[in-house]
């Protein structure tokens, strides 16, 4: 990143940011609304959790390329009016972030748990072969 005062294009870099950031956010949510349908043994909503975790990354990578450049622009009580807002809508997505990252884990494990018997159901059906 340059170190140059900034102008215009490097707003325009922020708010692209914030956009790309968005942009993953809901693309996560829309994965892990497909992964909750599809069928607990199918190998889609494993497929379904991957693309989830990719856009998972991806908006944290924007965020962290957010807050970056808006540390750039100043401290908090000198950033103008309406930037200083920015601050806290970015936190904001970022707890949402959070949130959607807590239940991509748990529909993980849930996917997992079904996906490998129980180590009882094993010997039960070792020992009736």
């Amino acid at each position: 990143m340059s170190s140059d005062p900034p102008g215009a294009d490097y707003l325009d870099a922020i708010f692209a940011a914030i956009r790309g950031g968005a942009a993953q956010l809901t693309a996560m949510k829309a994965w892990l609304g497909s992964a909750q349908r599809a069928a607990s043994s199918s190998s889609w909503r494993f497929q379904f959790l991957a693309a989830a975790r990719a856009a998972h990354r991806r908006a944290g990578a924007y965020l962290d390329e957010t807050e970056e450049r808006l540390r750039r622009l100043g401290p908090d009580g000198q950033v103008p009016a309406p930037l200083d807002r920015l601050p806290r809508n970015v936190a904001a997505m970022r707890a949402d972030l959070r949130a959607e990252e807590q239940h991509l884990h748990r529909l993980e494990t849930e996917a997992t748990a079904r996906r490998e018997p129980s180590s009882a159901d094993a010997r039960g059906k070792r020992s009736a072969s």
